[in-house]
C-alpha cells in the first residue's frame, strides 16, 4: 500500500496516469492480477472508478500485485489465445459443455469451494481443458456477451439448486458482481484498448468457468427462476428493497455484505440490461424470500446444489 501510494503521490495524484503506468504496462501487467483473491481486485477498481475515489484504485492495484495468482496469468497468456479457433460459443452454450466433459469429473476430491481450486490448478489436462473454454467465447459483440454473462450469472446464482430445496452458493454469489464490475470498467473512458478489454472480459470468463467447476457444475434450471413469483403490485426495485428491510426479514440477512453487494450488483445488472431485466429482479425478489444462509463451501451435512454425478 505504501508503493502505491508514493507512485500515486510521483503521479501528482494522477489516478488515471497510475492506473495506466501500472495497470496496462510492464512485463507482467497488473491487469492479469485483477483476477485473483476471488476478485477482490476487480471489484474495487470498479468501485473506484464508480465513487471516483483514489483511495480504493490504489488497493486494487495493491490486492492486483498482493494476490497475484500464477496460474491464472498462465492460462490468460497462454499462446493458443492469439490462434483463431474452429467454434466460438456463447457462455450459455459453453457451460453445456462443461457440464458433461469427463476431464472435470473428480477433480474437485476435497468436495466443492473456490478454495480447492489449487485441485484444478495441479492438473495440466483440466488446465487445458479450461484454456479451450476460454479461447472457445465468442467476444466479438462486446455488448451482447456482457449482458449474456449478466443473465447466466443470476441464474447461476439462483437457478442451480434442487427443486423445492433453495439454496444459494456462496461462490457463485460473487458472479453477478463480478459481471457488473466489468460492465462498469468497460464503459469508463480510461479503458478503451481493445486488447486490454478482451484481457478483462476473458478474465472474468475464467472466474465464472473456475468457480463453476469447483462448486461441481451443478445444474442450470432456469424454471427455478423463470416461476418466482413476483408480487401483483409493487414488484419493482424500490419496493424489493424495501421488502428486505422489513423486520420479518432476518437481521442477519440484513447485515450480510455479500448477500447485500449480491442484491445490489443484480440492480445494476437489471437496470443495464437489455435481455435479462426481468431475470435479475426475479433473481432478487428469489433471495430476499428464500435465503437463509450461504452454501458450498464444503462444510459437513450441508445443503448441496443440484449436482450431476
Amino acid at each position: 500500500m505504501t508503493f502505491f501510494s508514493m507512485e500515486n503521490g510521483r503521479f501528482g495524484g494522477n489516478v488515471k496516469t497510475l492506473t495506466l503506468n501500472h495497470m496496462f504496462s510492464g512485463s507482467r501487467p497488473l491487469i492479469y492480477g485483477l483476477f485473483s483473491g476471488l476478485g477482490r481486485p476487480l471489484v474495487f477498481l470498479s468501485d473506484g472508478i464508480e465513487l471516483r475515489s483514489a483511495l480504493l484504485v490504489v488497493q486494487s492495484l495493491v490486492l492486483s500485485a498482493v494476490d497475484w495468482t500464477e496460474p491464472i496469468y498462465g492460462l490468460l497468456t497462454h499462446p493458443l489465445l492469439t490462434t483463431p479457433t474452429d467454434e466460438l460459443l456463447s457462455p450459455e452454450d459453453i457451460l453445456g459443455r462443461v457440464a458433461y466433459d469427463g476431464r472435470f469429473s473428480g477433480v474437485m476430491r476435497s468436495g466443492p469451494g473456490f478454495h480447492g481450486v489449487g485441485q484444478i490448478f495441479s492438473s495440466q489436462n483440466v488446465k487445458h481443458a479450461i484454456l479451450e473454454y476460454v479461447h472457445r467465447l465468442d467476444c466479438r459483440n462486446e455488448k451482447l456477451l456482457v449482458e449474456q454473462l449478466s443473465a447466466l450469472s443470476a441464474l447461476l446464482l439462483c437457478a442451480t439448486h434442487k427443486p423445492g430445496v433453495p439454496a444459494f452458493d456462496f461462490y457463485l454469489a460473487h458472479l453477478p458482481t463480478w459481471v457488473n464490475s466489468i460492465r462498469v470498467i468497460l464503459q469508463a473512458p480510461n479503458y478503451d484498448n481493445e486488447n486490454d478489454r478482451l484481457i478483462l472480459i476473458r478474465g472474468v470468463w475464467l472466474l465464472i468457468l473456475l468457480t463453476y467447476i469447483t462448486q461441481l457444475r451443478p445444474v442450470i434450471n432456469s424454471g427455478l427462476l423463470l416461476s418466482v413469483e413476483m408480487p401483483q403490485e409493487d414488484g419493482d426495485w424500490e419496493s424489493m428493497f424495501a421488502d428486505f428491510r422489513r423486520q420479518c426479514f432476518s437481521q442477519e440477512a440484513r447485515t450480510n455484505r455479500h448477500l447485500l453487494r449480491a442484491l445490489r450488483s443484480l440492480w445494476e445488472l437489471g437496470k443495464a440490461s437489455g435481455i435479462g431485466g426481468k431475470l435479475h429482479i426475479q433473481a432478487a425478489w428469489k433471495l430476499v424470500s428464500e435465503w437463509e444462509r450461504w452454501i458450498g463451501m464444503g462444510d459437513d451435512r450441508e445443503v448441496t446444489l443440484n449436482i450431476r454425478l
